[in-house]
């Protein structure tokens, strides 16, 4: 995974494993940081781990917002930068930054607000909502932050600078695992405890995270068009609001269909609850090296586009999906193989040990639908192919993932089996059809340079 090769691809200054491998870094901590709180949290009891796994599905949808800004901005930005119009990209960046810190601070106050109603409606047992409610009211006064975090690492990968975004997230873990460590395990009094403290400790640790990141990115002197920071040009508003809502609304239902299926899941008692919450905070780990190739090869495309490489850009597609593929198998199937040692990290009754084994051995197929997604769905993305996409995308989630798990789970009776089963379908359904609409190169009407 050198350069991307073919054509007159020489002449690109972007490579794909130098940039994969600081995303891969990057991923492995950010997701890190929400497994040390759960494994911090384990040490109290299975259901507060239960009840901030409710939580967190709910701040996915946060972090998926977030997303769905950087992923429209990117692709505009890519693509200029590709074209060599380095101003517009910087004033593009600068608008970027203004709609972020609003549309955070919406997020933040929403939660703060409506944190009781909302974890009420999720069907969360009675007994562990107080934790919950909690939790979400402290973590969510961070959405801004995450919303200018993960814009800010955005701007920094499309210029080919992944490894800056990877040293603040690096550095905002090592201060999430000190602060958790101090409130668990007590090496001094502090006023922090259990649930409440685990909470206020991520939220400090990603306060001082952005603030490192901004220092990085006011050094690079990428600030640009400073002007724009306070007044967007309406054109990039209307631009990155259209792509993003298009390319992240799948996240978006992604993340709501998760937060479902948890809802059914709480007639089947904590065991199946606390199950899926060790289960995928241990499989976001299996695709993240496919992740990470994926968004460099998006980064690489949108670049490549953006100079008139169509036909380059075709073909590297293509290819990153064999290595998305092979990356994804592999780490399934070893956490298959590892999975009474990895998930007894988390808990060790038997019959939670037993059922996550069952499901991670589904996720292997999952992943492999997965890699779809993030190769072929992720070029069209460059391309600023958002559309379509994003209606099939969103047809099969609710149809296949949320109404076909139900099924599975709740009349036929197989309870969480009929989830992931629901799940293996649906990445196999979106991904087959984002593989359609870029081997059949649909998206060439969507460039934007």
């Amino acid at each position: 995974m050198g350069k991307p090769g073919g054509g007159g691809s020489s002449s690109l200054p972007l490579s794909l494993l130098p940039l994969a491998l600081p995303i891969l870094a990057e991923q492995i901590l950010r997701s890190l940081m929400g497994t040390v709180n759960t494994l911090m949290l384990s040490r109290y009891s299975d259901g507060a781990v239960a009840a901030v796994g409710v939580s967190n599905q709910v701040m996915n949808v946060v972090i998926i917002a977030a997303t769905m800004l950087a992923s429209g901005t990117a692709v505009v930005i890519n693509q200029n930068l590709g074209a060599k119009r380095e101003a517009e990209a910087a004033a593009v960046a600068a608008s970027s930054i203004s709609i972020s810190a609003c549309t955070g601070l919406f997020f933040s106050l929403a939660l703060l607000l409506l944190a009781e109603p909302i974890i009420a409606g999720m069907g969360l047992e009675a007994a562990l909502r107080p934790d919950a409610v909690v939790y979400l009211r402290i973590v969510g006064c961070s959405c801004v932050i995450q919303f200018l975090s993960t814009m800010l690492a955005t701007h920094f990968r499309c210029r080919g600078d992944a490894k800056k975004p990877m040293f603040v997230i690096l550095f905002t873990n090592i201060v999430n695992l000190g602060g958790c460590w101090v409130v668990v395990f007590r090496p001094f009094e502090t006023p922090l405890y259990g649930v409440a403290g685990v909470a206020a400790v991520r939220l400090a640790s990603e306060l001082l995270g952005l603030a490192f990141s901004i220092t990085l990115y006011i050094g690079a002197g990428w600030l640009g068009d400073r002007k724009a920071l306070l007044h967007p040009r309406a054109e990039h508003l209307k631009t990155i609001l259209r792509l993003g809502f298009f390319s992240g609304a799948e996240g978006i239902s992604f993340t709501m269909a998760q937060l479902v299926t948890t809802g059914f899941l709480t007639a089947f008692g904590a065991v199946a609850l606390s199950a899926k919450v060790y289960v995928q905070t241990v499989s976001n780990y299996t695709y993240l090296a496919g992740l990470a190739v994926g968004q460099a090869s998006q980064i690489i495309a949108g670049h490549m586009l953006g100079a008139g490489m169509l036909d380059e850009a075709y073909r590297f597609i293509k290819r990153s999906w064999l290595y998305i593929l092979g990356c994804n198998l592999v780490f399934s199937t070893a956490v298959f193989l590892l999975s009474d040692s990895i998930i007894g990290l988390f808990s060790g009754t038997p019959e939670v040990l037993e059922l996550a084994g069952k499901l991670l051995l589904i996720d292997i197929l999952i992943c492999a639908g997965r890699s779809l997604n993030h190769s072929y769905n992720y070029g069209l993305r460059s391309a600023g192919y958002v559309v379509k996409p994003m209606i099939v995308a969103n047809s099969s989630i609710w149809l296949v993932s949320v109404g076909m798990g139900y099924l599975l789970a709740v009349p036929l009776g197989l309870g969480i089996f009929g989830i992931w089963l629901a799940q293996m379908l649906d990445e196999w359904v979106r991904g087959g059809f984002a593989a359609f609409f870029w081997l059949t190169k649909r998206w060439k009407q969507s460039l934007i340079v």
